[in-house]
């Protein structure tokens, strides 16, 4: 019984840092995502573009959640955009973590919900992995309000209380939402494995027509796709098989932990990171290398504490003992010095310290190195705190930034000078004098009916987090074409026979439930790769008879595609756009953007001029086979992209089709 504790708490236990490495990389992913679609509002989110909000006709429809739903104007979405990214700045520094971890959630929810035309893999992963982080405590370690918790809860009175030993603050909790976090990421690479079915995969090729897309490569990917030799091509298909179908293995398994998914770590972050650099697909590659830092423990945090810590650097800071203000920053400073490298001092210290300490202490904050008798004042003493903090390095050098430094400097003079009144200001006493009512902030103070409400709170998340787990489970079953293959039509009859009218409703509602928020569970990423890849054209005639083509910055591309003609369109966006609008499905977006593109001023090429006419032309090049000679190209096809009205004709069938099927039961209800 012991050992199967120790395996259950050893396997889905997590350390509340896992959770805030998770948060502060998470949260920039997704602020980078947000601020990434921020020069394309005008263009897909708002009015001013084309409107690409998605309408739900039918009572069988599923219905996305999105505020953008009801935010048209282009003004207004742009603020939402503003407040949302200022929201996962928050979520970032971990500042009301709870609260900002649902407006982040429900911000950048909107924003991939709004517009399903140009979305991608990496917006499914966010859209899961949003929801099921707010199971999480996110911001019980590493962030603003565990600083605001440790200084209600541990009150130094001097330099000698902020120089003993800091208790350890993180602890290990258990959450079925932690495991929803593992089970997804196991979904993922076990789906996108089952539904590559492809001849290419079984071949080993498809690695090599994936480098041959060149609207997805990167000038690492074009330098890739040169300098691999075919059989090492070959050998990297077959490992991507392999290691996708052993990470939900290494990942769940009960044992031989935490080695397998030490290995799991390590090997897709390499596998996520060459993707990322050399291939164009958004944020997928780089969200997946956030979502694996979950299965960091314990024993990883310290190995990496100790990494860094090897390059330490000590140094004994002297402040103002009389300023209330000074010491409040010395005990926060205190609590973000993760490898304990500042020592904190005053003027009455006995021993040796730096000449003319008592006059520096007057006016500035002192910085000293013992070993090499260096002293910093002012900004440039703060800039040596920082730099002594975890990854404060990064950021230190802003304040004696040429140009910069000045504006620092005086900022620190005005508030050095005036810091005895905000001390008063604040009602922050002298350092060594507690205020009256101290014994208020270290009582601790039994609330049982709180107390109970949390309890009761956790009890439920964790049911609802289970809830949703198995439903995100039978979901994908039925999702993922790969999974479908492989019951013969025999099984799945036996499987249909046995199933009650109430589990297929519960299983439905299960289904909507999952997809308000969007938690699609269709993982198959590159499942075939494309040996056909197309791109579209803008034909702009000016009513002065003058033309122009658009979306290409090299004519030669109706001769051949390089991965250079492209730019700045080779993303995410215009290209999903683009793929999509030849697609019998969205050729109805067609009509709408050739309008916007008649009417627009979002291309500065226009220059003020009026647009007569817009034709829209698909170029289609497909890629070479691996037995090619390398001399010979590929040859580019043209047609011009209009409405289908076969198109328009399958769509009706299929709606006739569906009203159809439609039981009389269902239409009652």
């Amino acid at each position: 019984m012991e050992y199967m504790k120790k395996i259950f708490r050893n396997r889905l236990y997590f350390d509340t840092r896992t959770l805030a490495l998770f948060r502060i990389v998470f949260g920039f992913l997704g602020l980078c995502d947000v601020l990434r679609r921020f020069s394309v509002i005008d263009v897909f989110y708002s009015d001013a573009g084309m409107n690409f909000r998605r309408q739900v006709t039918s009572q069988y429809s599923i219905k996305y959640f999105t505020l953008l739903d009801y935010i048209h104007d282009s003004i207004a979405v742009h603020i939402f955009f503003i407040l949302t990214a200022i929201c996962f700045v928050f979520l970032i520094l971990g500042y009301k973590t709870r609260l900002f971890q649902l407006f982040s959630a429900i911000g950048l929810i909107s924003i991939h919900n709004v517009a399903i035309i140009v979305e991608n893999g990496a917006d499914m992963v966010f859209n899961n992995y949003l929801i099921w982080s707010l199971f999480l405590p996110l911001g019980t370690s590493w962030s603003i309000d565990s600083v605001r918790e440790s200084l209600k809860n541990t009150v130094e009175y001097d330099s000698n209380d902020l120089n003993k030993p800091k208790q350890s603050v993180y602890s290990r909790i258990f959450h079925f939402g932690y495991v929803a976090c593992l089970v997804q990421l196991s979904m993922i690479y076990f789906y996108n494995y089952i539904n590559k079915t492809g001849s290419m995969w079984d071949s080993g090729d498809a690695l090599f027509y994936m480098y041959q897309l060149d609207t997805f490569l990167t000038y690492i990917g074009d330098w890739l796709a040169s300098a691999l030799p075919m059989d090492l091509m070959k050998l990297l298909s077959f490992s991507t098989l392999y290691i996708e179908i052993a990470a939900p293995v290494a990942i769940l398994s009960p044992i031989f932990q935490p080695f397998l998914r030490r290995i799991t770590f390590i090997t897709f972050i390499i596998f996520h990171f060459i993707i990322g650099i050399s291939m164009n697909i958004g944020m997928f590659s780089w969200v997946m290398m956030a979502v694996l830092t979950l299965l960091l423990g314990k024993k990883e945090i310290g190995l990496a504490k100790k990494i860094l810590d090897r390059y330490r650097r000590e140094y004994t800071v002297f402040y103002d003992r009389d300023c209330g203000f000074c010491h409040l920053t010395a005990r926060i400073l205190r609590r973000m010095d993760g490898f304990s490298r500042l020592t904190w001092s005053d003027k009455l210290q006995k021993g040796e310290k730096p000449k003319n300490l008592n006059t520096l202490l007057e006016t500035t904050i002192v910085v000293w190195d013992p070993k090499t008798d260096e002293i910093w004042t002012r900004h440039r003493g703060f800039s040596r705190i920082i730099s002594a903090l975890p990854f404060g390095v990064l950021f230190s050098w802003i304040l004696i930034l040429p140009g910069l430094e000045k504006v620092f400097g005086y900022i620190y003079d005005k508030i050095a000078t005036n810091r005895i009144f905000v001390s008063n200001i604040l009602s922050l006493p002298a350092c060594g004098l507690p205020p009256e009512d101290i014994s208020s902030i270290i009582t601790k103070v039994e609330r049982p009916i709180k107390e109970k409400l949390n309890k009761t709170g956790v009890i439920f998340s964790n049911i609802l987090a289970l809830s949703l787990v198995i439903g995100a489970i039978d979901y994908s079953m039925t999702k993922n074409k790969g999974f479908k293959n492989m019951f013969n039509t025999d099984q799945k009859g036996i499987k249909q026979a046995v199933q009650s009218n109430n589990y297929k409703s519960i299983r439905k509602k299960m289904k909507r439930v999952l997809m308000y928020p969007k938690m699609a569970q269709n993982w198959n990423m590159f499942y075939s790769v494309p040996q056909t890849e197309k791109w579209v054209l803008g034909e702009i005639t000016f009513t002065n008879g003058e033309k122009l083509m658009l979306f290409h910055n090299n004519e030669d591309i109706e001769n051949t595609f390089h991965h250079t003609y492209f730019t700045p369109y080779n993303n995410q966006f215009w290209r999903k756009l683009f793929t999509r609008l030849g697609k019998s499905s969205y050729q109805r977006h067609i009509p709408k953007f050739k309008n916007w593109l008649k009417n627009t001023t979002y291309f500065s090429a226009y220059s003020g001029r009026e647009v007569a006419d817009v034709t829209l032309w698909q170029l289609s090049e497909r890629s070479r086979t691996p037995n090619a000679s390398l001399t010979k190209q590929s040859k580019v096809t043209k047609k011009e992209l209009k409405k289908s009205q076969r198109g328009q004709r399958k769509r009706k069938q299929q709606s006739v089709k569906k009203k159809k099927n439609v039981s009389p039961k269902s239409k009652l209800k």
